[in-house]
């Protein structure tokens, strides 16, 4: 198990006890320190509305996520802990994400080409469906195109 792995193992439980979705975890050394950034999404319990992430909700997430990974050691070093929302172009990695996007515009960069007559790698366009791990994307160049999740790269939102 890698160290994000580790660090979502710790983090994912409490977090959605929270009512808080880890959509993304990164960990890496920029400029000498170790730096964790996490971006949450916030989760509406059971018959209330959704409502986005504010600087309360990041505050108070670092304070007990913090904590938390010093009591629990997962990380041995010392490092700069980032609690961010994901953005308007947030990532798509989840069965979960994809779902929620149908509709909206995305863009999609793939590892390779689908086709081997084709030196295309990146789609934008609406995500017009989810099924069986595969996405329907109304690409502006190509048209309709089915594309496997794990032919994916890279997704995000493309909200303008």
């Amino acid at each position: 198990m890698d160290k994000i792995q580790e660090i979502e193992q710790v983090l994912k439980p409490v977090l959605e006890q929270k009512h808080f979705e880890l959509v993304e975890t990164q960990y890496r050394k920029e400029a000498g320190k170790w730096v964790l950034r996490i971006f949450i999404d916030k989760t509406a319990p059971e018959g209330q509305a959704q409502t986005g992430v504010t600087l309360d909700d990041c505050g108070n997430v670092s304070n007990f996520v913090g904590d938390m990974l010093d009591a629990t050691n997962v990380i041995g070093d010392s490092y700069v802990l980032e609690v961010s929302s994901p953005g308007i172009n947030r990532p798509l990695k989840t069965e979960a994400h994809y779902k929620k996007a149908v509709g909206q515009n995305v863009k999609v960069s793939l590892y390779a080409p689908l086709h081997p007559e084709s030196s295309q790698k990146n789609f934008s366009g609406i995500l017009t469906d989810f099924y069986d791990e595969t996405l329907e994307v109304e690409d502006a160049t190509s048209g309709k195109v089915s594309i496997p999740m794990k032919a994916v790269a890279k997704a995000n939102l493309d909200i303008v």
